[in-house]
């Protein structure tokens, strides 16, 4: 007899196969979701990383196309003003200002093998280019427009402010990437300036047609330039640390006191001058400036006043200074700086001492007379009719010049005939070298981040280094003596003196000596050693007020990257 099976038996079997089904079923959709969400974050992550490839290649481009910027306005629109004709640069730069026309300005300008490659569009000129980053393409338009109203200066200077903004594309498939980034800059337009040169001579020879040679004594860290051919005795006969140029194709060689010309770097290993920015011979010559420029100094220091008598003298109009300091005879100048941070110049010429001390702060002049024990005091500083910097000039001889320049003043001391300096000349604001000149750790002295500046100039005579100056001597300034040299007094006698540190540059029309050494052995027998030191502050255009300057123009700007806003456009 079969045994029956309860209902409820079949109801608890029949619940029990529907949840086992439920669970089958949810296992289903939750593998189902596993895999169709890891199929989704592998999607993701693929498209994550094109987006990422093509914003690697945007900002590659972005800043690949801010370089071209700088190209543009620091390489070839420089080029185009440095090569074209001086009086067609000046003349175009005139008209630009006047009719306010700096775009077209710029169009014109920025050339390449005299080819345009700025389009102009309206009050817009562009640049346009593209490549690729890690086989991403990208393509950007740099945009240049006035930020302002071209502006002179002076008579031969402009500047042209300029805004610009660059707008690259990453392009990764169908994903792309925009970035634009923003800026401004002012391009200066000058005359060139000698102040350039670290050395610079028309002829490479002393007065009396002897050589001077580059010895291991003497380390330039600047452009050196000669119109002559350079002499070079010695291993290591002179370090050089900028660009060496000089128009005669072939160089001296010492060569064992039988010297030789050649077309070469070095002779052998017996001369070998040390050139770390090559040295190029055959050049074109640069013509030194014309005598004329001496009268348009003293029309800046006298402003048209005629002092018939030996004094020191201000020009003003009643107690408003005019012009800058005249002095006329010969005189002493001693440069320093007061407690309150003031520029003190005690002149003396004959019997008479007066002490000019400039409140540049204050726009104030003060006058003492110490003879007379008497004070004046003037509104305006003694910066020249033009206001470009304040001048000194002496109509006769400078026959001790020394001191210490106030940190925030450019200056210009000039003579018709010689400057004796007699003792250090240094900047107020300035960094110390360290090191020995000429070795590999040498860090020569520099005053990049400072304001103060110093032109010495003899217009008819030479500049001295006095044989009473101490050893190890420092000189801050740019030298020039259109018709002599830069040298030391007694160079062939007495001691060793040292080594002559000159932070600025020297121009001069023959080389003068600064010691002597043995014919047979090449070790110093008296005089300094030179260590000229380039200000490279020249380099970007920077001169000492009223300093001569060269025909030719040059344009450039430093503010390419001071001022970036960059901005996602995704």
């Amino acid at each position: 007899m079969l045994k029956q099976t309860p209902a409820s038996h079949f109801r608890q079997r029949g619940v029990a196969m529907v949840l086992a089904l439920m669970i089958v079923v949810n296992l289903g959709i939750l593998e189902a979701a596993f895999i169709s969400r890891t199929i989704s974050g592998i999607q993701m992550s693929a498209v994550e990383k094109e987006h990422t490839k093509a914003l690697y290649a945007t900002i590659g481009g972005s800043n690949l196309a801010l370089k071209m910027v700088n190209t543009l306005i620091n390489g070839y629109l420089q080029t185009t003003i440095l090569s074209a004709s001086p009086s067609g640069v000046a003349s175009d730069a005139k008209a630009r200002v006047n009719s306010g026309d700096g775009i077209g300005w710029l169009v014109n300008a920025v050339r390449l093998n005299n080819t345009a490659v700025l389009t102009l569009n309206g009050e817009e000129a562009s640049y346009a280019a593209s490549g690729s980053v890690g086989g991403v393409p990208y393509a950007y338009t740099i945009t240049f427009t006035e930020k302002s109203d071209p502006v002179t200066i002076t008579a031969d200077k402009w500047d042209f402010p300029f805004a610009f903004r660059i707008e690259c594309t990453g392009t990764q498939g169908t994903l792309k990437n925009k970035i634009a980034t923003s800026g401004d800059f002012t391009v200066r337009v000058q005359k060139d300036n000698f102040a350039k040169f670290a050395l610079y001579t028309n002829f490479q020879e002393t007065p009396g047609g002897l050589q001077v040679w580059f010895t291991n004594r003497a380390a330039f860290y600047g452009p050196v330039h000669t119109n002559d051919r350079f002499n070079f005795a010695y291993n290591p006969a002179g370090t050089f640390g900028g660009l060496v140029t000089q128009a005669q194709s072939t160089a001296r060689f010492y060569n064992n006191n039988n010297p030789v010309l050649s077309n070469n770097n070095a002779n052998g290993n017996i001369d070998v001058p040390v050139f770390q920015n090559g040295f190029n011979r055959g050049v074109t010559p640069i013509t030194l400036t014309a005598a004329t420029a001496e009268s348009a100094m003293v029309t800046e220091a006298k402003n048209n006043n005629n002092y018939n008598n030996n004094g020191i003298y201000l020009p003003a109009n009643g107690n408003a200074l005019s012009g800058g300091i005249y002095v006329k005879g010969d005189s002493t100048i001693s440069l320093s700086v007061n407690a309150q941070d003031n520029a003190v110049y005690t002149i003396t010429q004959g019997a008479s001492t007066r002490v000019v001390t400039v409140n540049a702060a204050a726009n104030q002049t003060t006058l003492y007379n110490s003879a007379a024990n008497t004070t004046t005091t003037y509104t305006g500083v003694p910066t020249g009719a033009s206001k470009a910097g304040t001048l000194i000039y002496v109509n006769g001889n400078i026959t001790s010049l020394a001191g210490t320049v106030q940190r925030d003043t450019e200056l210009t001391v000039a003579s018709s005939n010689d400057i004796t300096i007699t003792n250090n000349i240094r900047y107020s604001d300035y960094s110390p070298g360290s090191g020995t000149p000429g070795n590999a750790n040498y860090v020569p002295p520099s005053a990049s981040a400072a304001t103060n500046l110093l032109g010495i100039v003899s217009w008819n005579g030479d500049v001295n280094i006095a044989n009473t100056a101490p050893d190890n001597i420092d000189i801050h300034g740019t030298i020039m003596a259109q018709s002599g040299v830069f040298q030391v007094d007694s160079y062939d006698n007495g001691d060793i003196k040292g080594v002559a540190t000159l932070l600025g540059g020297v121009i001069t029309n023959d080389y003068g000596a600064f010691g002597q050494f043995n014919s047979t052995t090449g070790a110093t027998v008296s005089g300094y050693g030179r260590n000229f030191i380039y200000d490279e502050r020249m380099q970007a255009g920077s001169a000492p007020p009223y300093f001569p300057s060269l025909a030719t123009f040059i344009a450039f700007t430093n503010d390419i990257t001071d001022k970036l806003v960059w901005q996602g456009m995704n």
